[in-house]
């Protein structure tokens, strides 16, 4: 799912921790080459072309309205399945803990491009009361899908939020999208957002959409003090740089002191590797 898995590491309690990053916030290192998020198949935008059964509908709508206002359960970390999925920390692994430890991805997965006009309704009043962070930002990502620009002002208000997983639902609201309009609240977050994370998911979404800026905002970031931003700058870089940005990265390889940093530079150097040559 597209759906900030930055946001998850940083906001969910479920992932093992063993690293400090700013202030008390904690990642696990295994998962830090995995900044790309599960992708949400949206089944429902292909399949509308038919009618849904309604008791589909009927059963996510319950589903989303029990999770609206959930307490995350803390004695479901005790259950020995999940344990077991706590402990994978290759990639399929992380997409296997985050889609059965988080219902909030079932939902927009199962949500996602609804044309019903009661579930839209449900998702929107999840996105603006829902006092389960998780549900509304599900509900967020699961509306982005209808294409529709008359959530723009409900993402718009989102990316306001205090709690980052919220905005960072929000700002992969606008990336999925993808529509014009939506660029300056982009460029903004990217500018101006207090979380890193998110300044920097922002500064990719808008080199993808040809904005050069967001270059511009990874290439202060990749050399910043503070090891996570380095990281997820460079793996961005890695991404959607050319060979400029290899040898920029080549020549950080022998002076990065973090283990972690230093995978994420060889990551994308490899990913570099075939554009080296480029001007």
């Amino acid at each position: 799912m597209r759906t900030a898995l930055l946001a998850l590491l940083l906001a969910g309690p479920a992932f093992a921790a063993d690293k400090p990053l700013s202030g008390n916030l904690v990642v696990d290192q295994a998962l830090l080459l995995q900044l790309d998020p599960l992708v949400v198949r949206a089944p429902r935008v292909r399949a509308q072309k038919e009618m849904i059964d309604p008791r589909i509908n009927q059963h996510l709508l319950r589903l989303l309205k029990q999770r609206m206002d959930a307490r995350p359960d803390s004695a479901a970390q005790l259950d020995a399945s999940i344990g077991n999925l706590n402990k994978l920390s290759t990639r399929t692994g992380y997409d296997l803990k985050t889609r059965y430890t988080e219902l909030g991805f079932l939902l927009t997965e199962g949500l996602a491009g609804t044309t019903d006009f009661t579930l839209q309704s449900e998702l929107e009043n999840a996105a603006r009361l829902g006092k389960n962070v998780q549900t509304r930002a599900a509900a967020l990502v699961a509306l982005a899908y209808t294409k529709d620009l008359r959530f723009l002002p409900l993402f718009q208000n989102a990316l306001l939020d205090p709690n980052i997983t919220v905005r960072f639902a929000a700002l992969e609201s606008l990336l999925v999208l993808g529509d014009p309009a939506v660029q300056f609240q982009i460029g903004n977050a990217a500018r101006t957002d207090a979380s890193f994370a998110i300044q920097i998911y922002g500064a990719a979404g808008m080199w993808r959409m040809g904005d050069a800026y967001g270059r511009e905002i990874l290439l202060r970031l990749y050399q910043h003090t503070d090891w996570f931003v380095r990281a997820m700058a460079i793996h961005y870089l890695g991404e959607l740089g050319g060979g400029e940005e290899y040898r920029r990265l080549q020549r950080e390889l022998a002076a990065e002191t973090d283990p972690a940093v230093q995978a994420e530079l060889a990551a994308a150097l490899l990913k570099l590797d075939p554009k080296k040559d480029l001007p």
